[in-house]
């Protein structure tokens, strides 16, 4: 697509939003929720400054549409005046604000998702209240408002561009990236394609919350009570289910398809005197919403670092602090009849390897040697590097004289390794203890470390057994 038939597709989207929201006005100037804001700050944060020319137009040709709307005369240079206003308060609180918020997404990444959204929303605010402010005093030069107006409509003005841009933005994002792939690469790991989405979950869970809002909004059609239209706020508990069980992309779609019927059903029910309500449901929902969708992202990050505490990197043996915690939990719970061995094994002349071969080659030694290693392990054992090129082994509910068999064979079977980049072979020396019922774990290691240190005094390449 060129620039030129994108301006033109932008001016034109932007204004049939507009038109639509103008349809929706419980307010002189202010309708429930104001889309071309949406638009606009996701066309600047995806366009930049390329954005700004068709909007203008766009605000150009809104500012003499209101003239005609509302009968007002405007003369040239006032509607020229109050347009150039318009535009230049429009673009420039949200153009800042797409500034902010995609420099903080690339700084933080996916990584940085609760940061930002919390930058998203303060920004939302903030560029909303200045583009209503500025807006109202633009339209208010050009003699399109009386002197009373402008205090009445300014709150509704300010939360209607606040849902537009936190409701609806996302969405343009997502359906510009679908056009522009680069987009979604600047934007990192945010998936905006629509196999991201679940059908079957977007169409049952769209249904439920549209269902409640329409019994929500019949209830205040019927009573016209204000008290019946708070109803609209439980409708926030399903969203963050919603947000926590699905997609990003859904759940961004089904909160824009929810505001939308909710801005429509508003004027149609004729409950525009609650329209304030609304608006504040819709913002309070939304807000709610993108916290909600940092919870899976939060919890995936403290699995991976759980995941980093718990492993070594290199070898992916259990860490020094990890096996030492199994291993005294498996000591407070065995039995005279039921104890576990302990094994810590190193490597023969392992220094001589990285100063011969280099420590890459070294990495290489360690890694082959406890893949190998792990694969004999049975199911319940585990395997953990102590420090260096010195690892430990647990054998739950296991006799002296049978871990010190698997020892014998872990031994004679390392030395027949074969190792790319390697003559010489690799041998390991082992140190075997039967632990004590209720003994700490740190004398076990030590008795263990004792046994090792035995093994080396005798030549190395062997394994030593000090029964308790």
């Amino acid at each position: 697509m060129n620039s030129t038939v994108r301006n033109i597709v932008l001016v034109i989207v932007w204004l049939g939003l507009w038109r639509a929201s103008v349809l929706l006005e419980f307010a002189p100037h202010a309708s429930i929720w104001f889309p071309p804001a949406g638009l606009s700050f996701a066309a600047l944060l995806v366009l930049g400054w390329r954005a700004v020319f068709p909007i203008a137009v766009a605000g150009f040709v809104s500012t003499a549409w209101i003239a005609q709307i509302y009968n007002e005369p405007l003369t040239v240079t006032g509607w020229f005046n109050s347009s150039l206003l318009f535009v230049l308060a429009h673009t420039i609180p949200l153009g800042l604000g797409a500034y902010i918020v995609r420099n903080e997404y690339r700084r933080n990444g996916i990584n940085g998702f609760a940061r930002t959204v919390l930058i998203f929303l303060v920004v939302a605010a903030l560029s909303a209240m200045l583009t209503s402010f500025f807006g109202i005093l633009a339209i208010w030069e050009g003699g399109l408002m009386t002197q009373a107006q402008p205090w009445l409509s300014w709150l509704p003005w300010w939360i209607g561009d606040m849902a537009g841009i936190i409701v609806l933005a996302p969405v343009f994002i997502a359906i510009v990236s679908w056009r522009y792939h680069q987009v979604q690469l600047e934007l990192g790991e945010l998936n905006f394609s629509l196999t991201a989405i679940n059908w079957k979950k977007f169409v049952s869970r769209l249904v439920l919350v549209l269902g409640l809002l329409l019994i929500s909004l019949t209830l205040v059609h019927h009573s016209q009570r204000i008290e019946a239209s708070f109803t609209v706020f439980f409708i926030i508990l399903p969203f963050l289910w919603i947000a926590t069980t699905t997609s990003q992309l859904t759940t961004v779609f089904i909160l824009a398809i929810f505001s939308t019927v909710l801005a429509f059903l508003v004027s149609q029910l004729h409950v525009i005197d609650f329209a304030l309500v609304y608006q504040f449901a819709m913002i309070t929902t939304a807000g709610c919403v993108w916290f909600a969708l940092t919870i899976p992202t939060l919890m995936t990050q403290n699995a991976q670092l759980a995941q980093r505490v718990a492993r070594d990197g290199l070898t992916k043996a259990a860490s020094r602090g990890h096996f030492i915690q199994r291993l005294e939990a498996e000591l407070q719970r065995s039995t005279p009849n039921s104890t576990c061995c302990l094994v810590i094994f190193d490597f023969d002349f392992f220094k001589q390897i990285n100063d011969r071969h280099g420590h890459i080659l070294g990495d290489r030694v360690l890694v082959s040697v406890t893949n190998y290693v792990s694969q004999l392990l049975r199911e319940n054992d585990i395997m953990g590097r102590f420090g260096g090129d010195e690892f430990m082994l647990m054998f739950p509910a296991t006799e002296f004289s049978e871990a010190q068999v698997i020892a014998k064979r872990l031994c004679t079977g390392i030395s027949q390794l074969t190792i790319d980049g390697l003559d010489e072979p690799v041998t390991c020396s082992f140190g075997v203890v039967d632990c004590h019922p209720s003994e700490h774990a740190v004398s076990a290691i030590d008795r263990a470390d004792r046994a090792l240190l035995l093994a080396k005094q005798r030549g190395r390449r062997q394994v030593v057994g000090s029964a308790a």
